[in-house]
């Protein structure tokens, strides 16, 4: 019994002293990784000048495209408004939130 047993011992002790080295190299190569990281995130960013200027050309021309095509709202605007309006609070009645209470004590939980 001992010849079938001591093998598998070994076996077992063998794979997990690999588990263990593996492990360990792993982790290292982690470690590595990691401080590689971390040094590409310190060093100071170059950032081309022309890429700079590119990018401050084109939200100039974002922010001006949108300002340009903004127009103030009209009656149309208003009566929807108005409608959307009425169509919350029929909302809130037909879900039983007559009023909204703003910073007010609920009676139900006041006990």
């Amino acid at each position: 019994m001992f010849e079938v047993v001591l093998p598998l011992y070994m076996i077992c002790f063998a794979l997990c002293v690999f588990v263990f080295m593996s492990n360990q190299a792993l982790s290292r190569q982690i470690k590595d990784i990691g401080g590689s990281i971390q040094a590409r995130l310190n060093e100071e960013v170059k950032v081309p000048e022309s890429f700079m200027a590119e990018l401050q050309d084109s939200l100039g021309d974002l922010v001006h495209d949108t300002i340009s095509t903004m127009q103030p709202p009209n009656a149309a605007d208003h009566v929807m408004g108005a409608l959307a309006q009425m169509i919350q609070m029929h909302a809130m009645k037909k879900f039983g939130l007559d009023q909204p209470r703003l910073n007010t004590p609920d009676p139900e939980n006041e006990a």
